[in-house]
């Protein structure tokens, strides 16, 4: 069994040190979970779908695209783990789309709103304006190189403080706790009133 403390601990290094390694978000909360989690001997995918899952990743980072107002890429590389754990295939969705609610349900009451409390919504714009008091044009090479200065300066680069320490942390943590307890389509069917 997983030691839950050792394994959020984990994800929060590793998600400090990703970042300064990639500056991706997505990729870096990605591969801080699935690292943090085989590292307590829970492989939760092969090397080559880890692989697609991070390239699928590199182009949603600083709100999607570096635009600023798309979803976290921290928040958007936990919700692809926590999506991913929920095991909600093709086949299942086509024999019932119900199904998909499982995931929904999943990111939603999980990272989605520890996210959304801590940061007052999703966007990397909420982020950045919650944590820095300012906004950055992040299409702009020398907004990103003023932002990871600022960054240095102010501590959050390290694991703890670093944004995609935190989320990869929270992820690890939520993961553990999906795959104890996992959400069945009968709670699913209870909790949105579906036939």
């Amino acid at each position: 069994m997983a030691d839950k403390k050792r394994c959020v601990d984990r994800a929060i290094q590793l998600g400090a040190e990703n970042y300064s390694n990639y500056t991706n978000c997505a990729q870096a909360t990605m591969t801080a979970i699935f690292d943090a989690l085989r590292e307590e001997g829970i492989v939760l995918t092969t090397a080559e779908a880890e692989n697609a899952i991070f390239n699928a990743l590199a182009g949603v980072s600083h709100g999607h695209a570096n635009l600023g107002c798309g979803n976290c890429g921290a928040l958007t590389g936990a919700a692809a783990v926590i999506s991913l754990v929920s095991a909600v295939d093709r086949t299942m969705q086509e024999a019932n789309m119900n199904y998909r609610w499982i995931a929904f349900d999943n990111v939603a009451k999980t990272i989605g709103a520890k996210f959304k409390d801590e940061f007052y919504g999703l966007t990397c714009r909420h982020v950045t304006w919650q944590r820095y008091g300012k906004l950055w044009d992040w299409r702009n090479p020398n907004a990103n190189e003023a932002f990871l200065n600022e960054s240095k300066q102010n501590g959050y680069m390290d694991a703890g403080k670093s944004t995609v320490s935190m989320i990869a942390g929270w992820g690890a943590g939520y993961v553990l706790g999906l795959l104890e307890s996992p959400r069945t389509l009968e709670q699913v069917k209870v909790d949105h009133n579906l036939a």
